[in-house]
């Protein structure tokens, strides 16, 4: 029997595109052109040939097993991608599609197809290739990927970073999951929305193949909400289906309102500044911003007019520090850079042309920049100046009196003790000469002599008050517990003899049971003041002195009052100065510095001293001392 005219559709089958050849067994026995063309082999020489010698060694076995189970009966149709033979350079694959001749006659016949297959084959292995790349991908990769099914509303897979993030352990524990487990309705995050009814509607844009980013929250297997970005894209596997691609935001969120928060304390303090503050760009010397305090400061009214001011617009002086206004602004930002902070002062014009004294500190920004801004900060310091330039002038009028009562004081000092010395030799030579000359003396010369005797006397008493007055200032305070009482006993015991002179009463009435103070000191205040109210009585009347003291919150006052002849209100002002005597009657002794003595002695116990009195009508001092003048060891004894 001829091959032709066995098989029907003889030239239909040579015109087709697939291979067809016919096999007996392994023989083959027919063979289109388009087979032919597959095996680059002349058709001539294919058939009679064995299909097995087009085959590479590697699939042989494959091809023979897939013959033999065809031939038995095993199986119905083999189809395989096989590699052809004799192809060094590059390997090229041919698929077969192998079906068993129907017909007890036709036993071991075989129909075959085949079509050219090696482009298939490399895409596929191409695509093996990259499934195992995106394999090791969704497994490693940082970000958390589950498999949702929005129909089912169950996880359907998830990578290990899911697992991580959520704190499971296990992918069992995921799967399965549905969306009401793992993402709250509510969060305080986000408190206007439900979660529950937006992630339904994420399901109605999965179904319609929309892929979208959102922001939500999950929660994990501890209970803890966690913030999310998810991308969400459609698998286009299943209806429903979705890649849901999350980062944990919670820590970057928290920071980012951190910042916020931060930023607007910055940004309030920025506005509600007592300062100006200028930030400018370090290249072009423009401002970026400024505060409404700057506007004020520079006396403009908008941002726009500021930023147009350049230093010779707003430099009073025509030079500062014998630079022209850039040079010296450009100075101090030069320094700003060099060191990181530049401060000074100058005479600023406003545009409304006041000048104000303005002090300015100038550093750089903290930004990653290479040129970083420039931050400035003015403030109206007019008034400080004025007010330090008036405290430096008063200091040095006080430096200049300390150092005129210091020079006083020495001058006091060591006058008094050099005119000790001519005092002392005219009051002994006066007293010999007057007894050497007793029995030839005259009453004129007698009279002579005795005025040089009380004169010497009046200024030595005058000397040694004034002694006592210098050494105040430079002998610190004692602070011991005193009784008044017992003070008061020893001061009127001493001065007896005046008291017996004058026939005066003394009344010691009320009195603190203690004070703190110099006993020394506070002895010559009650001593001076008694003996004065004694000395300066109404001849008319029998002097009477009362002594009292009180205590009130924080201090001690104390009263002496006489029925002596009173002092005249104009007076009373200066009753308390060096040298200052009101009486020139000689029948009152004094030398004018008692009353400054008592005076600078209660000061120095933090109390002061006053008086009421007129003419005829007796006298009454107070004076008030530190209660707790103990606490203040600045005025102790050092």
């Amino acid at each position: 029997m001829e091959t032709s005219t066995k098989i029907p559709f003889h030239a239909l089958i040579n015109q087709n595109e697939a291979g067809i050849f016919y096999l007996e067994k392994d023989k083959i026995i027919f063979a289109n052109p388009a087979f032919s063309k597959i095996l680059k082999t002349n058709l001539n020489l294919i058939v009679n040939s064995s299909l097995y010698d087009y085959v590479n060694e590697e699939d042989l076995s494959i091809i023979q097993t897939g013959i033999e189970q065809l031939l038995t009966g095993k199986i119905a149709n083999f189809s395989y991608d096989l590699k052809l033979t004799k192809e060094p350079k590059i390997q090229r694959y041919f698929s077969v599609h192998l079906k068993l001749q129907e017909g007890e006659e036709n036993a071991n016949f075989i129909i075959g197809s085949s079509r050219e297959a090696t482009n298939r084959v490399q895409k596929f292995e191409e695509l093996t290739v990259h499934k195992s790349y995106y394999s090791a991908l969704y497994d490693n990769i940082l970000d958390g990927i589950f498999i949702y099914d929005y129909i089912k509303e169950q996880v359907q897979d998830c990578n290990s970073s899911a697992i991580k993030i959520f704190g499971y352990e296990t992918k069992e524990e995921i799967l399965g999951l549905s969306r009401f487990e793992f993402v709250p309705q509510f969060s305080s995050v986000f408190p206007n929305v439900d979660f529950h009814d937006r992630t339904k509607y994420d399901g109605v844009r999965i179904r319609n193949g929309e892929a979208f980013k959102t922001p939500g929250v999950f929660i994990k297997k501890n209970g803890d909400h966690m913030i999310v970005h998810a991308n969400v894209v459609p698998t286009f596997r299943n209806p429903g289906e979705a890649f849901i691609i999350f980062q944990d935001s919670t820590d970057r969120v928290v920071l980012k309102n951190q910042q916020k928060s931060i930023q607007k304390k910055y940004k309030e303090i920025f506005e509600n500044s007592h300062d100006a503050i200028v930030y400018t760009n370090s290249e072009t010397r423009v401002p970026i911003i400024c505060n409404q305090n700057a506007l004020n400061l520079f006396g403009v009214t908008s941002f726009e007019e500021f930023a147009n001011l350049r230093p010779k617009d707003f430099l009073a002086d025509k030079m500062v520090d014998g630079l022209t206004p850039n040079e010296f602004y450009r100075s101090k930002i030069q320094n700003a850079f060099d060191n990181g902070k530049d401060q000074s002062q100058f005479w600023l014009k406003k545009k409304t042309g006041e000048i104000i004294r303005v002090e300015v500190i100038i550093i750089c920004g903290t930004d990653n920049r290479k040129t970083p801004n420039i931050i400035s900060f003015f403030r109206d310091v007019t008034s400080l100046f004025e007010a330090r330039k008036n405290l430096n002038q008063k200091n040095d009028e006080l430096k200049k009196y300390i150092d005129s009562n210091l020079q006083l004081e020495n001058f006091a000092y060591f006058a008094s003790h050099d005119l000790q010395t001519p005092l002392r030799s005219m009051i002994s030579f006066t007293q010999l000469l007057k007894k050497s000359m007793s029995d030839d003396i005259t009453p004129k010369q007698q009279e002579f002599m005795d005025f040089i005797i009380s004169s010497s006397l009046n200024m030595r008493d005058l000397i040694n008050d004034l002694l006592s007055y210098s050494r105040l200032n430079t002998t610190a305070i004692k602070i011991t517990k005193i009784k008044p009482s017992e003070l008061l006993s020893t001061v009127v015991k001493e001065l007896d003899a005046d008291i017996e002179a004058k026939q005066a009463e003394i009344v010691i009435e009320d009195l603190p049971v203690v004070i703190n103070g110099d006993y020394t000191k506070l002895k010559q205040v009650f001593q001076n003041l008694i003996s004065n109210a004694i000395k300066f009585s109404d001849t008319s009347k029998k002097p009477l002195v009362q002594i009292s003291g009180k205590e009130e919150d924080q201090f001690l006052t104390f009263s002496i009052k006489d029925n002596g002849i009173g002092i005249d209100p104009q007076f009373h002002d200066k009753i308390f100065l060096l040298f200052k005597r009101l009486h020139t009657n000689l029948a009152f002794k004094g030398t004018g510095i008692g009353l400054a003595m008592v005076k600078k002695v209660i000061e120095q116990h933090e109390g002061k001293i006053w008086l009421e009195s007129s003419l005829n009508e007796g006298t009454t001092f107070y004076f008030t001392l530190k209660k707790d003048i103990q606490l203040k060891p600045s005025l102790q004894s050092k």
